[in-house]
């Protein structure tokens, strides 16, 4: 039978739910669709996931539990990232040249003939 350090299960059990509080405000901000600082993030009041002191308790600052999810989920960030500033509209289309007005003069008239009533 294995002997089981319990420190180590400790960390472990840390680390998981470190991730699980990086994933849920990850999904969070990528609802909203972009980066929350802190005090927009306390803001949504209950309709956080989870309170931004119990994830204070595991990561220390708001700026390292940012960091630790760019670095952590890097897919999770690049979405929000892009739902944050999204690409620009394409450019609207050049407008047409008009058709140049063709003038008329006396000589490229054609001459008009009656028909004769029979």
């Amino acid at each position: 039978m294995k002997a089981v350090d319990p420190q180590k299960e400790m960390r472990m059990a840390r680390l998981r739910v470190r991730n699980e509080i990086l994933k849920a405000v990850g999904m969070f901000m990528l609802e909203k669709g972009k980066v929350l600082e802190k005090h927009a993030y306390d803001d949504f009041g209950n309709d956080v996931p989870i309170r931004s002191g119990m994830a204070l308790n595991h990561f220390g600052s708001w700026s390292r539990l940012l960091t630790t999810l760019e670095g952590s989920f890097p897919e999770m960030w690049a979405e929000i990232k892009k739902a944050e500033n999204p690409p620009p509209p394409p450019p609207p289309p050049p407008p047409k040249p008009e058709a140049p007005v063709r003038k008329t003069t006396l000589s490229s008239k054609k001459p008009s003939v009656k028909k004769e009533e029979k």
